[in-house]
Order: C-alpha cells, then structure tokens, then sequence
C-alpha cells in the first residue's frame, strides 16, 4: 500500500469522524457507568449535579491532556492548530465543571466549607483542593501570557507541571473517595485512564527523546537568507534520515542530549525525496534563532517528528494547486515544490508570495533553482513597493486572486500558510471564489 493512500486516510474525513467519536466516548461513557452501576447519588439533584460535572471533568481534563499529546495520526487528521484550538475549549469546559462540581459539593455536602480546611480533612478532599487550585493557577497564567509575554519555554515549563499537579491530584480524588470504584466497571475505567495518561507521558518525555537520539542529525551549514531569516542545513548522522511528508514539520531541539525541555517546531523546507539531509528557514526572531546563528557545523541536533497533515499527501488525482504564503510561510510550500520536481511531477502550480517589501520575500531564489523542472507561475505581492516595482501591490485579496487565478479555481487545491489573519482572510477570498472549503488547506503559524 503507498504512503499516499494511508495518508488519505490517516487525515480524511472519516478519520476525522472517528476521532471524534472517540472523544466523545471518554467524555460520556465514564458518566454513563456511573449512573448504569450507582445511579444518581441518593436520588438527589444536588448528588446527580456532583457526580456528573465532577465526571464529566474528569473525562474533559483526559482529553484535554491527549490531544497535544502529539500523536502523529491525530495530528495529521486535524492539524496542529485545530488540535490546539480544541484543546484550548476542552480545558475551558472542564475549568466550568470543576467549579460547578465544587459548588455542589460545598452546598450539599454536610461539612460545607470546612471541607476546604486541608489540615483536617480527608486525603481525597486534599487532593480535590490541590487539583482545584492548580487548575485555577492554569487559567490565570494563559490569561496573563498574552499581556506580560513571558518567555515561552519558562511559561511551558510551569504550565506543563501544573498540568500533571492537576491530573494526578484529580485521579487521587476519585480514587480514594472510593466511591465510585468500588465498582468493577468504573475501577477498571480509571485504572485504563491513569495507565493511557501515564503512557503517554512516559512516551512524550522518555521514548520520543530515546528515538531522537538514535535518529541525530549534524549541521552542515547556517546561513542568512533575504527577508531577515536564517537557514539550517542538517545531515542525518549514521542513519538514512526521518522519512517525511513535504509540507510536515518537526520540533528542533539543540544541545547534548534530546532530553533538554527547550524545542522549537519548524517547517521542513527541504525535499521529502531525501530526507537524510534536511533544510529550514527561520524568521530571525529572539533567542533561539542568535542560538541558530551561532552553531557550527558537526554540531549534533535533535529532531521529534516528523507531524502534520498539511501535505499533498492523497492528492494524487489533483489537476493543480495554487500555493499561496507571506513571509516565512512559504516554508513548507518549497518543500512541496522540492518534491515534484524531485519526482518529475508536471501539474500546474501556481505560487502567491506577500511580503512588505520587495527585499523582504523569502526563499525566490531557492524557487527559481527548482523552476526549470515544474509547470509553475510565481506571482509576488509587496504591500510598500519600492521604485520600479512592477508587481502587485497590497495584500493577497479578491483582487489579486481573481487576476491570479485559471478561469476555473474550484478545481484546483490550494495551500495557505503564514500569519493567521492573512490565512484566514484568503480563505474567506477563495471561499467567495467559489473554491470548495474542502480544497482549501491551511496551516497557521504561530499557533503551536
């Protein structure tokens, strides 16, 4: 079976579907248990509003923790960016709930607010007080990052481990009210649960490392690039390379050892056909990228991935595409154009680059290298042109597509990437266009 026909369905609609289905299972079927083998607790509507929020919690807090999980086919199925959205939501409805779950059980609940007292209490009131608190700290750090920016490996840093205060203590609370499992259904229900997310820790922080480490790469060669960015060139070091998908990216870690916590996720710019030498271009932006700047060749780096669904993976039947990108977005499209002309691939392309200023686009160079062998038309779009200027002007809009474009866009398959208000205006301009939603594929950075 070909990589394009599992990809298809790694990230078609019916995986997505499936997907779906599977998470609205962990959010119901533990409630559902509860109700088959207890039912509401003692008929009462404060015991029924604490046990179903507080369950429902639960199962929202799982999935809010396996979703950026980094599973490759979920990933591939969604997009990261979706993925993150979702997970943004599902921790909200679980904030909800807890509060609710926490009312109730100060209302109803014979002791009342000398529950919260931790001196004396029980050790499942502790720990539900703990997860409570830790929760709360989650909330008030996401909304405060966008006002002071902290620096974003510190804030993931704290995030992450008040995120497994809050899992851990919220699985000690169930477990040792004893309540609930002391039913064999729901016993093995938080059992599978503390083992799924007990997995995918030790996966993430222990194997993903372990397989980094075997799959190390060198660098070749650190170079300036037009439009303030920086490009990576890396070679796989005793290995043939990390196969991958042209328009998938990877999370770069620098250093000693694959187990340091900074890592950063970067497009791939590079030929999927070749995947033991590998290639990135970075916006110069803060201090990783003065880390970049000042590696040496043999340095050993570290690669987690590859991930993504943003491909032309199962597109194999596509007349054409259009691949539209402003700044460093272009990225993963010289990948994909890297890759058919790699594999002798003679549909129309189409290529959209934005940028302010003229001198500020990125990678047209490394494009005219691959030009000779592709059925490509490049069109560039400098929003403050310099004198001479004879391209277009402005932003990529109605008006630019509508020149840009064949006479029948809705056939073709196009790929978005860059800012998010320039992907989500342009989608919106070719949705006017007529181009279906389902050929229009996007990937936003800034979103991971």
């Amino acid at each position: 079976m070909s990589r394009h026909t599992i990809s298809s369905r790694v990230h078609g609609p019916l995986a997505r579907f499936a997907w779906f289905v599977l998470y609205v299972d962990i959010l119901l079927i533990p409630l559902a248990l509860a109700w088959a083998a207890v039912g509401p607790v003692e008929s009462t509507a404060g015991g029924a509003i604490e046990l179903s929020a507080g369950l429902v919690a639960f199962s929202a807090l799982v999935v809010a923790v396996v979703l950026p999980a980094r599973l490759p086919m979920l990933i591939s199925a969604f997009g990261i960016e979706t993925i993150l959205t979702v997970h943004r939501f599902i921790a909200l409805v679980a904030v909800v709930l807890v509060l609710v779950h926490l009312v109730a059980v100060l209302i109803f609940d014979p002791r009342h607010l000398s529950i919260l007292a931790l001196w004396h209490t029980t050790r499942a009131a502790q720990a539900a007080v703990t997860s409570t608190v830790a929760l709360v700290l989650i909330v008030v750090l996401a909304i405060r990052r966008p006002r002071q920016q902290p620096r974003y490996e510190g804030w993931r840093l704290v995030h992450n481990g008040l995120v497994a205060v809050v899992v851990i203590t919220a699985w000690l609370h169930v477990w040792w009210l004893r309540h609930l499992v002391s039913h064999v259904l729901l016993a093995l229900w938080f059992i599978l649960s503390g083992l799924v997310l007990a997995g995918l820790a030790a996966r993430r922080w222990i194997w993903l490392p372990i397989r980094a480490r075997r799959s190390a790469y060198v660098v070749v060669s650190v170079r300036a690039v037009p439009g303030d960015g920086v490009t990576l060139t890396i070679q796989a070091n005793g290995h043939p390379g990390l196969p991958f998908v042209a328009g998938q990216f990877v999370w770069l870690k620098i250093g000693s050892t694959p187990f340091v916590f900074e890592e950063h996720p970067f497009s791939i710019a590079s030929t999927a056909e070749h995947p033991d030498r590998m290639e990135f271009t970075i916006k110069a932006l803060g201090d990783f990228t003065e880390l970049l700047v000042g590696l040496r060749p043999g340095r050993r780096v570290y690669l987690d991935g590859p991930y993504g669904g943003f491909t032309m993976s199962g597109l194999d039947g596509a007349p054409g595409f259009v691949l539209i990108a402003a700044g460093v977005g272009i990225t993963p499209l010289l990948s994909m154009l890297r890759t058919m002309a790699d594999r002798d691939d003679r549909r129309p392309v189409r290529l959209i680059v934005s940028a302010r200023r003229q001198q500020d686009l990125m990678l047209l160079p490394e494009v005219e290298e691959v030009r000779a062998r592709l059925n490509l038309r490049v069109t560039e779009v400098v929003s403050e042109p310099g004198p001479g200027w004879t391209g277009e002007t402005g932003r990529i809009n109605h008006g630019v597509l509508s020149r840009c474009l064949p006479r029948r866009p809705h056939r073709l398959h196009y790929f978005l990437c860059g800012p998010q208000p320039m992907v989500t205006s342009v989608s919106h301009d070719l949705a006017a266009l007529g181009v279906p939603l389902r050929r229009i594929h996007t990937e936003r950075f800034g979103a991971v």
